[in-house]
């Protein structure tokens, strides 16, 4: 035991020192993947004997089903897996370290893919012999996923399916077909049962076949999704139509990269703004944000390091969750009205000093305000078609004036300057690295200037900003800011957005005048 110490360590040494032109910390996480993937070979080796041995052991049982070829093929490729991981690490001391970053991030990802596969082949085989050996059980169990399935009540379902559809009629052919899915797997489950009664009756009287015995393993597989699909189904369905009432912005707000122990840990500090729709005829909305910390990987954090105060993900009212856009732009751009249209529900373009300015309807400027801060600069429309270019294009358009001109929005932007001064990132020193960093710019009210930051990480953050789901709610409860709510509910607050047809208070403040 004691004679191979010096070998391991001598081979751990050679690990590092062929890494010897990376960071430390990053060289240390190299040689631990490789270990890793030494073992997870040795684990997919195992597997494949398992396999075999449960095939080898019941042969009338898998005599002529498929499933095992299915088995074969997942561990095959598991095998190729592990071998692109292998050889993502061979050459990794001869790139970058960003580019190290990347390829460690893919490797552990190839590792858990091929691992997830191994193990899941192994454990199907297992299944099919534990199936066979307690069949009473298994019958029990699928009475209940056919009882189950029998049991779901699609009407509630249905009811919120139609009125999503009277809604957003554009997602009328989507929620038909995810309604219609859950009625055939309400079907499927029926036939399931019903083609089985024979084998069901062999199996009780304790006579069923290898064949029967295969058959009753893949209806009670069938009756498992059909089960999973119409109980989960409805409610998944129940959500997606949720989420056509809300449009949301995810806004990088700060990024921060810290030593925690001997790793580095990536994080990010995400603001969502969220628009729920209470009634959609009369576009009557409430506002709400919260802020949230999460640990990302490095090359996720990579990734979106040009783009603090931007807007990393939006959602457009109408559309389903994975329709988000994400190509960062501005904070507020996606709900101006092309110039071509003039206006929408959220404001409209008029004339001032000349020019062609966006101006938000009153209802909305706390909107603005929680995507813009106290910072909030006029939109012209210049700066408009830059960013529909840019985002037509899929490409980030950070707001440059002109070709030589420093950037307007992102990291390295003057307005996220002085609207982000306080970030940890900007804390940090972050804002060095552009090539802008050591120009002054004007504050807002055009007066003193923006100095460089000093570098050093800041503490980690409170936990009050770090608990996931929690942040200020105006009016005294813990779930985020929110404005605006049912004008029958108690203690209701403001509500923001009104019917277009509404007419203008007499009384107040008037926020431009529409051109007529």
């Amino acid at each position: 035991m004691h004679a191979r110490k010096p070998v391991l360590l001598a081979g751990a040494a050679l690990v590092l020192a062929s890494c010897s032109g990376l960071p430390r910390t990053l060289r240390s996480q190299i040689a631990s993947e490789r270990q890793n993937l030494q073992q997870a070979q040795k684990q997919l080796a195992q597997a494949l004997d398992t396999v075999k041995g449960d095939l080898a052991h019941s042969p009338d049982l898998f005599r002529n089903a498929a499933t095992p070829q299915k088995w074969t093929g997942q561990l095959d490729s598991a095998r190729a897996t592990l071998d692109r991981a292998n050889n993502d690490l061979k050459d990794i001391d001869r790139v970058t370290a960003q580019r190290a970053e990347q390829l460690l991030d893919e490797t552990r990802r190839l590792r858990q893919s091929a691992l997830r596969d191994a193990e899941s082949a192994e454990a199907d085989a297992n299944n099919w012999l534990d199936f066979e050996k307690n069949q009473p059980h298994y019958l029990a169990v699928m009475q209940r996923e056919y009882d189950h399935a029998q049991g779901v009540d699609l009407t509630p379902v249905s009811t919120v399916v139609q009125k999503a559809e009277q809604d957003w009629p554009a997602k009328k052919s989507a929620l038909d077909e995810r309604f219609a899915a859950l009625k055939r797997s309400e079907d499927d489950a029926q036939m399931q049962w019903t083609s089985t009664a024979a084998a069901r009756q062999d199996s009780m009287a304790g006579k069923a076949t290898g064949a029967e015995v295969a058959t009753l393993i893949q209806a009670n597989d069938a009756l498992a999704r059909d089960e999973d699909n119409v109980t989960h189904g409805a409610d998944a369905l129940r959500a997606a139509c949720g989420q056509l009432y809300d449009s949301w912005d995810r806004i990088l707000a700060d990024l921060e990269v810290a030593h925690r122990g001997n790793e580095l840990v990536y994080s990010e500090k995400v603001n969502t703004v969220r628009t729920h729709y209470t009634d959609v005829a009369a576009k009557k909305t409430e506002v709400s944000s919260q802020n949230q910390w999460v640990d990302v990987s490095a090359p996720q954090y990579r990734a979106v390091e040009n783009d603090l105060g931007m807007v990393i993900a939006h959602k457009d009212a109408g559309q389903f969750d994975s329709e988000a856009q994400t190509t960062a732009q501005p904070p507020g751009f996606a709900y101006i009205a092309p110039p071509g249209v003039g206006s929408n529900q959220y404001g409209y373009w008029t004339h001032q000093g000349g020019q062609s300015v966006w101006t938000w309807l009153p209802q909305y400027l706390i909107l603005r305000e929680l995507l813009w801060g106290h910072s909030y600069r006029p939109i012209y429309v210049n700066e408009y078609y830059g960013y529909q270019t840019a985002l037509r294009g899929g490409r980030t358009w950070y707001g440059e004036a002109s070709p030589n001109a420093p950037p307007k929005y992102g990291s390295h932007g003057t307005f996220t300057q002085q609207r982000y001064a306080s970030s940890r990132y900007v804390q940090s020193g972050g804002y060095s690295s552009s090539g802008y960093a050591n120009r002054a710019f004007p504050n807002q009210s055009g007066g003193s200037t923006v100095s460089r930051p000093q570098s050093g990480f800041l503490p980690r953050s409170t936990p009050e900003e770090s608990t996931p789901g929690v942040g200020k709610r105006f009016g005294g409860s813990s779930g985020g800011q929110r404005f605006g709510s049912g004008s029958g509910a108690p203690s209701a607050g403001r509500r923001f957005g009104t019917p277009r047809s509404a007419p203008r208070s007499s009384g107040g403040m008037r926020f431009g005048g529409r051109r007529r």
